[in-house]
């Protein structure tokens, strides 16, 4: 009799028995078979929001903080792999960061085992309590032996518009009417000559804008 290309392993003990073991093959079987009811269970991203600290955990997420937002706290346990497999890098404090929310640059510092960390985000207060969750990340991603110097840019866009009227132009043509010659049957009438005016009235708008 040949070996099955898959063979079953079971997870009981070696002292279990054929019948245990035959249950828990069924079973097995049985459930491989069903279609998974939780496909999402396992993505950060679209898991329910009571499981993300559990995925969290399961990570080996160490800087935790239930008073992140649910997007922070989504993408720290989406990231959690590679900050740790990039820990005590320059590159894995940007991802540590980025998963915050800031955008950040880490370059070298002249001291040795020194870095610069240059931090921003767009649109967004800056408080202590922002300062200080961004310490406590820096601290748990950072090599030991690492000093850093923590820079804040703080980035804001404003949109203005200036928008203005200048008074309709005037436009004046004259316009001069030919006297006509009374037949001669009305004598003593005089037809006089006429003038009048045109007047040509647009309105002119001017917008500016400046971004």
């Amino acid at each position: 009799m040949s070996e099955p290309n898959n063979p079953f392993v079971s997870v009981q003990p070696e002292n279990r028995t054929i019948i245990e073991e035959g249950l828990e093959y069924g079973w097995h079987k049985i459930i491989s078979q069903q279609p998974n009811p939780y496909p999402n269970l396992k993505q950060p991203s679209y898991t329910p929001d009571e499981f993300v600290s559990l995925l969290a955990a399961e990570r080996g997420v160490l800087d935790w903080q239930p008073s992140d937002t649910l997007e922070q706290r989504r993408k720290t346990a989406e990231q959690a792999f590679d900050i740790h497999r990039k820990a005590g890098t320059r590159s894995g404090i940007t991802l540590a960061l980025n998963a915050l929310g800031f955008d950040a640059e880490v370059t070298r510092s002249t001291a040795p085992y020194s870095i610069d960390i240059l931090c921003w985000r767009r649109n967004s207060t800056i408080d202590k309590f922002v300062v200080d969750r961004m310490i406590s990340r820096i601290d748990h991603t950072k090599s030991e032996r690492d000093s850093y110097e923590l820079s804040l840019l703080f980035h804001s866009e404003l949109n203005m518009a200036i928008t203005g009227a200048v008074p309709p132009s005037i436009n004046i043509h004259p316009m001069t009417i030919k006297a006509a010659v009374i037949p001669r049957d009305c004598i003593g009438e005089i037809a006089t000559a006429a003038v009048s005016y045109s007047i040509n009235v647009s309105n002119v708008h001017a917008q500016a804008s400046i971004g």
